[in-house]
C-alpha cells in the first residue's frame, strides 16, 4: 500500500444503485465516528484511482454477485474518528467474512483502520489502511455471504459497525 493512498482523503457519497462516489463534498454529519464496508471485484483499480485521485470523482461500487475465483475486496470507509493531542486518530477494525450458513470464512481481528496518521477533515471519508481479500472457491456454498466490519475509536472509545453482503451463484 502507497503512502499516498494512507494520506489521501476524499469525500465519499453513496449515489445510485449502492455506489460510492469519491468527490470534494463534505459530508452532512462531521460529529460521528461512521464506517461503511464494500465489497468489490476491482480492488486494485480502486486503490490505483485512490493513489492519484484528482479533482474529477471516482466510484467505489459494491457488487451484488460474486463469481467464483475471482479475487474479493472487502473494503471499509471511515469518518470521524477523534485526535488526540497530535492530531492524529488510533482505530481499529474487525473484518470477518461469513458463508451461507453463518460460518466465519475469513476474518482479521483487530487490525489497523487508521493509527498514528492525521485524523482526516470532518466529514471527509477515508479508505482503511486494511481491507480483507477473499476468493470464493469452486466448492464453497452458493448463497449470500456477509462481510461485517467492526471499528474502534481507541481514543473517542466509540464503535461502529457497518455490513455488506453479496450472492454467490453455481
Amino acid at each position: 500500500m502507497t503512502r499516498s493512498r494512507m494520506a489521501l482523503a476524499l469525500a465519499v457519497s453513496l449515489g445510485v444503485g449502492g455506489t460510492f462516489v469519491a468527490d470534494a463534498v463534505l459530508a452532512q454529519d462531521v460529529s460521528s465516528f461512521e464506517v461503511t464496508a464494500v465489497i468489490t471485484d476491482r480492488g486494485e483499480s480502486i486503490f490505483k484511482a485512490w493513489d492519484y485521485a484528482h479533482p474529477k470523482s471516482f466510484g467505489v461500487e459494491s457488487i451484488k454477485t460474486a463469481r467464483r475465483g475471482k479475487v474479493l475486496a472487502a473494503l471499509v470507509l471511515f469518518k470521524g474518528c477523534r485526535a488526540d493531542s497530535a492530531g492524529n486518530c488510533n482505530a481499529d477494525v474487525d473484518i470477518t467474512a461469513y458463508d451461507p450458513a453463518g460460518k466465519v470464512y475469513g476474518s482479521m481481528p483487530g487490525v489497523e483502520l487508521w493509527q498514528s496518521e492525521r485524523a482526516p477533515a470532518p466529514g471527509v471519508m477515508q479508505l482503511s489502511r486494511s481491507y480483507l481479500g477473499l476468493v470464493i472457491e469452486p466448492r464453497d456454498p452458493i448463497g449470500t455471504y456477509r462481510i461485517v466490519v467492526v471499528a474502534h475509536d481507541n481514543i473517542a472509545k466509540a464503535e461502529a459497525k457497518s455490513e455488506v453482503s453479496f450472492q454467490v451463484g453455481m
